[in-house]
């Protein structure tokens, strides 16, 4: 920690004092987890005040446009290069020239860093965190610095940031990863990847859920993420879902991209009539929650916070086109634990996903999978680890996993905000 607490800190009650929680909008996970960990230290009172800050909106407009819009054109139009950036990529070696552009691009978030002087710092993106590193090597910035990983694997990226004080990781396997890349293992905490506190409060009913989408309320009901099934596959895709020779109900969520949503609702009524897939095709939501504990299955892609919520919903994954790199690896684990399945061929998506959600003790046994590797509090672990690192007292165990009892007692009158929108 560079600095004591007693000069860091004027509030005894809120040791994290003035926050901050620096994330990249690069998809929206590392947004979710940032918000996560706000929550947590707002309804903790763990500090005086929390902000979550967009690096990226305080870049140059090139370095945004190459950094986050080109990485996210890639994806869609030649993921093999996006596996190519991240295996060559995978390394704490050099980076001098990175780091030197980065801090040219990002002077204006150094400026506020600096001007604001915050108590804390937590990092839900890795651009954040070895920029505010170098802040701090160069004497430009004293305070505590804190790390979330929002992959279930850990890049070398994540580890280039040496005057970090604290490093939340989602699982063990993640510390030995970063310690192999020079990360000292006493400053790493297993905690999960923080989601917000929805996931572990109080739920309407599966079927009151479905019922309010125009959905049958008994049968199978499937969940689909139309970023994840991805643009250029829609049609193809929700086709075969609505083809599926089963009685069952589709969510089928595009977020804020409506030219998404009005091509699925075209596919949807073309459908209409001669289907026994009932679907609902949604836009912009805060209710993702409640349509996981709806659902029996979801269909998309394995990203961190994805992940990390289907999880603590016990909601079995199918994992369509994920991307080369953090989100083959983070599905490598979901497929070893038995919480997932890969769609490998488009020609089988609709088979294989009917021959799923007819399978009820299969869904069960997945359902169970996932619950066993629930960390519903991962963002209340961060928050406290925080404060006890600046209290100066000793680190708590990492907490465990939930099982199924202990997940539904653990919701059981906790109300919270709704999580951040799709």
């Amino acid at each position: 920690m560079h600095g004591g607490i007693d000069s860091l800190s004027t509030n005894p009650a809120a040791p994290l004092g003035r926050a901050l929680v620096l994330t990249g909008s690069i998809g929206s996970g590392h947004t979710r987890a940032a918000i996560a960990v706000r929550e947590a230290m707002l309804r903790s009172r763990a500090a005086d005040t929390a902000e979550v800050v967009d690096v990226l909106e305080h870049a140059t407009p090139a370095f945004r446009a190459i950094y986050r819009d080109a990485y996210i054109s890639l994806i869609e139009r030649a993921p093999g290069a996006v596996g190519w950036l991240y295996r060559s990529s995978d390394t704490t070696r050099g980076g001098g020239a990175r780091r030197r552009i980065q801090r040219i691009a990002l002077a204006r978030m150094r400026r506020l860093v600096a001007e604001e002087r915050p108590d804390t710092v937590v990092c839900t993106h890795f651009l954040a965190s070895e920029l505010v590193s170098g802040m701090v090597e160069r004497g430009e910035w004293r305070g505590t610095l804190a790390v979330v990983v929002t992959d279930l694997d850990a890049h070398a990226m994540w580890a280039v940031c040496p005057r970090a004080d604290r490093w939340f990781v989602a699982m063990d396997e993640t510390t030995e990863i970063l310690v192999g890349k020079g990360v000292p293992r006493e400053r790493i905490a297993v905690t999960g990847i923080p989601i917000v506190g929805a996931f572990a409060s109080p739920l309407p009913t599966r079927a009151s859920i479905r019922e309010a989408l125009g959905l049958p309320v008994s049968g199978p009901m499937l969940l689909v993420s139309g970023g994840g099934v991805g643009v250029s596959n829609l049609a193809g895709t929700l086709g075969q879902i609505l083809e599926i020779e089963l009685d069952c109900g589709v969510a089928l969520v595009c977020g804020r991209n409506e030219a998404l949503r009005g091509r699925a609702e075209r596919i949807v009524a073309e459908h209409r009539g001669g289907s026994r897939v009932r679907c609902a095709v949604l836009g912009f939501t805060d209710r993702m929650h409640e349509l996981m504990h709806a659902a029996d299955l979801s269909l998309g892609k394995p990203g961190g916070l994805t992940s990390s919520e289907a999880l603590v919903m016990g909601l079995p994954m199918a994992i369509m086109h994920p991307v080369p790199g953090q989100e083959e690896r983070n599905s490598d684990h979901l497929l070893e634990w038995g919480v997932a399945v890969r769609l490998n061929s488009p020609e089988t998506v609709g088979w294989r996903l009917r021959a799923l959600l007819a399978d009820r003790d299969r869904l069960r046994a997945m359902r169970e999978a996932a619950l066993k590797r629930a960390r519903p509090f991962a963002a209340d672990a961060v928050v406290d680890s925080l404060r006890r690192l600046r209290l100066g007292e000793p680190a708590a165990e990492s907490p465990a996993p939930l099982t199924q009892g202990r997940t539904r007692s653990a919701r059981a009158g906790r109300a919270t905000r709704p999580p951040a929108p799709r």
